[in-house]
């Protein structure tokens, strides 16, 4: 299904962050985790959000409106070991100014690879939210590059690791579709009561 979307703004420093009325759901993973096709597939888009082959090519924040009613916001990849110190710190600056700051975040999708589960990366990045009383919906991506049982499996180890930082997993493939409405059920019931 194909859903309007829209590429509204880019920031590269906490002061560009737009002023934006919609509720916010942000996505956030590791550079190359498949963020930016999980995204063009929930919108039924292809082009919406670039997708790389060189992991670390997004270095701004990306703010997509969907639907004239709800906003998604790209977070730059990160953990990708090729990215210089002072690079990481920009994004570390600019991604913790956005979170810290938006009045309108509803949750942030927190991506990571099936057949890699929580890396450390992943595990602060939750830890931080948790902290700051910010939603996480852990989604696992990827999810068709394993045998049905293989994902089961890998699915209940990463689930099991989770302790208190999110309420639920979602398996997801941006290549098969599946989970995709799941997420979609996930986002409405986080942005539910948003009052604008």
């Amino acid at each position: 299904m194909s859903r309007t979307a829209e590429f509204v703004a880019g920031a590269s420093d906490p002061a560009q962050l737009p002023r934006l009325s919609h509720p916010e759901i942000a996505f956030a993973g590791r550079s190359n985790v498949g963020k930016s096709s999980l995204l063009n597939r929930l919108v039924g888009q292809r082009k919406l959000a670039r997708v790389s082959k060189t992991p670390g090519r997004t270095q701004q924040i990306n703010f997509f409106l969907i639907e004239q009613r709800l906003t998604f916001v790209d977070l730059p990849g990160y953990g990708f070991a090729r990215v210089p110190a002072h690079v990481k710190q920009q994004w570390k600056h600019l991604v913790e100014g956005y979170l810290s700051t938006r009045r309108n975040l509803r949750g942030v999708v927190v991506i990571v690879d099936l057949r890699r589960g929580v890396e450390e990366d992943d595990a602060q990045l939750l830890d931080y939210l948790r902290t700051e009383g910010i939603p996480a919906i852990l989604v696992a991506t990827k999810a068709d590059k394993l045998a049905y049982g293989a994902r089961q499996q890998r699915a209940r180890q990463v689930a099991t690791g989770l302790v208190h930082s999110v309420a639920t997993l979602i398996v997801c493939s941006a290549e098969s579709g599946e989970g995709i409405d799941q997420l979609w059920k996930q986002l409405a019931a986080c942005c539910a009561g948003h009052t604008g």
